[in-house]
């Protein structure tokens, strides 16, 4: 490939991935989550939701890269505590539902790193 396929190869393949990595089990468990208790239809809650989180992804994504995993797991876990919080009223099963899911992921990343560090 040339330079210019290259780096638009490398934009388009970067992309992508990228866009597999929003849709995990954890981003369709909190959606099915959120419509579910909300009685809100869930492409609402995907399409708006996608756009609001913007600024938060890329507050966590420059955290990440400024001092590292825990402060980007730390930003992750402030706003599942802060959805936890903003869904009490509308269904306590959901809260608690947001906190756990989050403990897993706080708990996957952590072994994650330890796993690769061990091995690489």
């Amino acid at each position: 490939m040339n330079g210019i396929n290259q780096n638009l190869f490398s934009y388009f393949a970067t992309t992508v991935a990228f866009a597999f990595f929003i849709v995990c089990p954890r981003m369709a468990a909190m959606t099915n989550i959120l419509a579910k208790y909300s009685n809100l239809s869930i492409y609402w809650v995907v399409t708006w939701g996608t756009i609001v989180s913007l600024p938060f992804l890329v507050l966590t994504a420059w955290a990440m890269r400024q001092w590292g995993l825990m402060a980007g797991l730390a930003i992750a876990v402030v706003t599942d505590l802060l959805a936890a919080a903003i869904l009490k009223p509308i269904h306590i099963k959901a809260a608690v539902e947001t906190l756990i899911i989050a403990l897993f992921v706080v708990t996957g990343a952590r072994l994650a790193s330890w796993v690769t560090a061990k091995f690489f």
